[in-house]
């Protein structure tokens, strides 16, 4: 969980300013809600391919609440800041950083945690930010985004593929609709009746209300996109069977221990010969950010921003009840800074 690329020092970065502390949201066990707020020293890019972002909006993810209850990566949490995503202004870069420099605007992904007034992100991790989004709107795509994107393209959708979305009006399941469309797919997604309005707005040519209605099983799908099964809700990972056309694709992102222990085998080099998955986890790529950035500025992209909250320990507790309780319909934001 280290913030940037090892690498020995080299020659000082390049910077706007200068800063000794910033004020951020961190991990914070002792106390009741696991979040405080802090005062930290403001980190700096001196290691071979580091970034330093002026951090102006971050946004929430479901991961955000879950790392601190993962026994292996739980204690590299512990005092640091929250959050995955962000959006904002480059303050310095350090050694061996060509993708971006100081001022850019950029967006993307940093597991030294975003909600704080700076981040330290690897290069390989942002890219210029969307130039017709805001910085709320930018910090609401990288992780959602690049999970359906490459869900996708795991898949195999393309122009005139039938795809099926499993959950289209949740953060990753509305943004695998736009996709899908700028793609050229024919989009079927589910939600519940009460979305299903909202989901016809993303671009879904057919839509099921999962409460009342069954998913087709003709004609057959070439892709299936499965945002919803897991050990805490239904598990749809039975559609591969009988809903897939021959050769056709299923990719889901989440699911049982038995589902990531495939997935870990599949990707162990002894093992990954012999082992497959229809497990997806996020690649945090430049490149593919890059891609995103790019069905943004053309429309086929838009935000689902539910709400700003604010840049606080009682923001962030809201935010993680709101997610926890599944009632989020919309990304959580945070301006972090103007």
């Amino acid at each position: 969980w280290s913030a940037c690329l090892e690498g020995a020092a080299q020659p000082a970065p390049v910077a706007a300013s200068m800063s000794a502390t910033m004020k951020a949201v961190i991990y914070k066990p002792e106390d009741p809600t696991g979040v405080a707020d802090a005062e930290l020293p403001k980190p700096e890019a001196t290691k071979l391919g580091s970034v330093l972002v002026r951090v102006r909006a971050a946004a929430a993810n479901p991961v955000d609440y879950k790392l601190p209850t993962v026994p292996v990566i739980k204690r590299s949490t512990y005092g640091r800041p929250v959050g995955l995503d962000l959006a904002g202004v480059v303050e310095a870069v350090g050694p061996g950083v060509e993708n971006v420099k100081v001022g850019d605007e950029v967006f993307g992904n940093s597991t030294a945690g975003t909600i704080a007034e700076f981040c330290l992100a690897e290069a390989v991790k942002i890219a210029p930010k969307p130039a017709k989004l805001t910085f709320e709107e930018a910090a609401a795509l990288p992780t959602v985004a690049l999970t359906s994107l490459q869900a996708l393209d795991k898949v195999q959708a393309g122009k005139d593929k039938r795809v099926l979305i499993i959950g289209g009006s949740g953060g990753c399941g509305a943004l695998g609709v736009q996709i899908a469309k700028a793609m050229g797919a024919h989009v079927t997604a589910t939600c519940s009746g009460k979305n299903v309005d909202k989901v016809r707005g993303h671009g879904a040519d057919d839509v099921v209300d999962y409460t009342s209605q069954e998913i087709p099983r003709e004609p057959l799908f070439d892709c299936i996109y499965d945002t919803v099964t897991s050990p805490d809700d239904i598990n749809y990972s039975g559609l591969k069977r009988t809903h897939l056309a021959q050769g056709g694709k299923y990719a889901q992102i989440n699911g049982s221990p038995g589902d990531w222990m495939k997935y870990g085998l599949s990707t162990a080099p002894i093992t990954k010969m012999f082992c497959s998955s229809t497990m997806l986890l996020t690649n945090h790529s430049a490149e593919d950010l890059g891609r995103i950035a790019a069905f943004a500025d053309e429309g086929a992209v838009r935000p689902q921003v539910q709400e700003v909250l604010p840049f606080s320990a009682a923001g962030v507790q809201q935010a993680f009840a709101l997610l926890k309780g599944r009632r989020a319909t919309g990304k959580l934001v945070f301006t972090i800074g103007a």
